[in-house]
């Protein structure tokens, strides 16, 4: 996932209703790593941040290996989620609708009453941090793995 800025505002993705995983729910900007981009996790980043936004990297200053995030939902294989952040260097024309959802610009003390999936919703707010303290990305990768319930439910994410 890659969560992008501009000013005081972050890129956020509401997803289509029709995506079978989390239909209408809120998260950054993102997807899967194809297997020809395993030694290069950045540019799968910013081919992503250009299919779902028609951003180039040129455009950006970043993306920033901020965290990584182990999780295992029941009955679902584990899943590594990257998460890049960067900042949009100047007003950029968005791909605003597509098949993935719809864009948004959204101020920080928004982003608490949005409908986010569960691990967007407590890694978000990190990743703000994140950029505040550290704009250029700097500090060691934190490393977090995600607890879920038998129900399905994200109980806690442990950060190292």
């Amino acid at each position: 996932m890659l969560l992008l800025r501009q000013d005081s505002r972050y890129l956020l993705l509401e997803r289509a209703a029709g995506k079978r995983f989390a239909p209408g729910l809120w998260t950054g900007l993102g997807g899967r790593v194809e297997p020809h981009e395993l030694a290069d996790l950045r540019a799968s980043a910013l081919r992503e941040l250009r299919e779902e936004t028609g951003i180039d990297a040129d455009q950006i200053d970043g993306p920033y290996l901020r965290r990584a995030l182990l999780l295992t939902r029941p009955g679902e294989p584990f899943t590594l989620l990257i998460y890049f952040t960067g900042d949009l260097q100047a007003s950029a024309p968005l791909t605003l609708d597509g098949s993935e959802g719809t864009l948004h610009w959204i101020e920080p003390d928004q982003i608490a009453g949005l409908s986010l999936i569960d691990n967007a919703a407590l890694v978000i707010p990190l990743l703000i941090k994140d950029i505040e303290r550290d704009p250029d990305g700097r500090e060691p990768v934190r490393l977090g793995a995600a607890a879920y319930g038998a129900d399905g439910s994200l109980q806690r994410i442990v950060w190292a």
